[in-house]
């Protein structure tokens, strides 16, 4: 039988990177493996590695406004999804 990569030192160890802000690509430096079996590792022990996604916008932060192009429309699909595609002249008429 294989020996498990990740034991308990190991996972540790690559947890107290984790949360000094290390990334997946450089703890894998590291411990001398690649990137995703770091991910998968972090992935299965969730409740040690908690996700590191982008703080959240400030509520006071302006919002641009979509970007307008004058050859593509907004349709609405059968399943709800907002699509961008081409103008078409005999459906939408000239372009403003």
């Amino acid at each position: 039988m294989r020996e498990l990569f990740w034991t308990e030192d190991k996972i540790a160890e690559a947890q107290k990177f984790w949360q000094a802000g290390f990334s997946a690509r450089e703890i894998a430096e590291l411990f001398g493996s690649k990137k995703n079996t770091v991910i998968n590792m972090a992935h299965r022990n969730r409740d040690r590695f908690p996700s590191r996604q982008l703080a959240p916008r400030p509520p006071n932060a302006e919002v641009s406004a979509p970007t307008r192009h004058p050859d593509r429309v907004t349709r609405v699909t059968l399943s709800g999804a907002h699509v961008t595609m081409p103008r078409v002249p005999t459906i939408d008429g000239p372009a403003p």
